[in-house]
């Protein structure tokens, strides 16, 4: 058996998924047909098909439903522990089934028959289930081994981020250090929020405070454009305590500020939109389109490529980011699932 995970979680926790529980039941039958379709065996083969895969299904769901009822209890415990726990509950329902199944299904009524049926059905679930914890052993290592990859993908992506803070911010505070020494402050302040949240790769924050800080960011850019840069919030009065990736928002405000402003002499109004459904979360960000030669930075805010691939990381594929340029407006909309507990990868 490969040696124990050191994880601060249930070792067999895949186990109450519903590809788990899919997994269990098709492994399960699998083994009930191999059984029952060995060599040299006597009477009705569907009959004894059916019979073993009720005593396989009935004595796995039972032993991963107690398990289920004790997980918090056993998180807390050491991994020896819980395998010893883990063993112990399918030997303790193979032989409550066994006894049963002695008497209602193969009428077996004597002690040293019981005893033989009861030790042989024992050893084969224990056998089986030593096998099934090394198979989950290896999905446990291969999925950590993926979340190290995709945490390696998530924080190479985030870096991204740093230098337009850094760039854009740093600019602004020098030239208002001439001219307003308390706008300058706030400034810096802004930046230093700007720049811990870019620290925080893959985490999670309140959604009112992703809101929070994309509004630091339009008034650090404020600052540089003055009436060029106008916003529209169409943002709930109240909002539910849920949690989205950190720099969610403000990025996609940030290359509506790079390619619908700064490209524009007269400036821009740039809409920023919140939707909560009962699943989702929907952001929209739309800004006007200028068509110009004059081109400040090549390549300036932040890639929505990056910011696809940062949400398809954190949820696994299940966020949507949707462009579409129609009539001089460019509108990014992102569909994310709720997440009402803080996580990351």
């Amino acid at each position: 058996m490969s040696k124990l995970l050191q994880s601060d979680a249930l070792l067999f926790s895949a186990l109450f998924n519903e590809r788990g529980v899919l997994a269990s039941l098709v492994v399960t039958q699998v083994i009930a047909v191999v059984l029952a379709f060995a060599p040299n065996t006597q009477g009705d083969i569907w009959l004894r098909l059916g019979v073993i895969s009720l005593f396989l299904h009935l004595t796995v769901l039972s032993s991963t439903s107690a398990l289920y009822l004790f997980k918090r209890f056993l998180q807390k415990r050491t991994d020896v522990f819980q395998l010893t726990l883990f063993f112990t509950s399918f030997l303790l329902f193979t032989c409550i089934y066994s006894v049963l199944f002695s008497h209602f299904a193969f009428d077996i009524n004597k002690a040293d028959t019981l005893i033989y049926f009861v030790l042989r059905n024992c050893l084969t679930v224990f056998l089986l289930a030593a096998l099934f914890v090394q198979f989950l052993f290896i999905y446990t290592e291969k999925e950590q081994q993926t979340k190290a990859l995709s945490r390696a993908e998530l924080d190479a992506l985030q870096a991204r981020i740093r230098p337009h803070f850094l760039y854009n911010s740093l600019n602004t505070a020098a030239e208002l250090t001439h001219h307003d020494a308390d706008a300058a402050e706030q400034a810096i302040l802004a930046l230093a929020a700007l720049s811990q949240a870019a620290m925080r790769s893959g985490k999670s924050v309140l959604l009112n405070d992703e809101i929070t800080l994309s509004k630091q960011y339009v008034a650090l850019e404020t600052w540089r454009f003055g009436e060029r840069l106008k916003v529209d919030w169409q943002i709930p009065n109240e909002l539910p305590i849920l949690h989205i990736p950190c720099l969610t928002l403000q990025p996609l405000i940030e290359n509506a500020v790079c390619h619908g402003v700064e490209t524009s002499e007269s400036g821009a109004i740039i809409n920023v939109e919140l939707h909560i459904t009962t699943g989702y979360i929907t952001m929209i960000v739309t800004n006007p389109i200028t068509i110009t030669n004059n081109q400040t930075r090549p390549n300036n805010g932040m890639a929505l490529d990056n910011i696809r691939q940062r949400l398809n990381i954190y949820y696994k594929n299940k966020a949507q980011l949707v462009i579409t340029n129609k009539n001089d407006v460019f509108r990014v909309k992102v569909v994310i699932p709720k997440h009402n507990t803080e996580s990351s990868l």
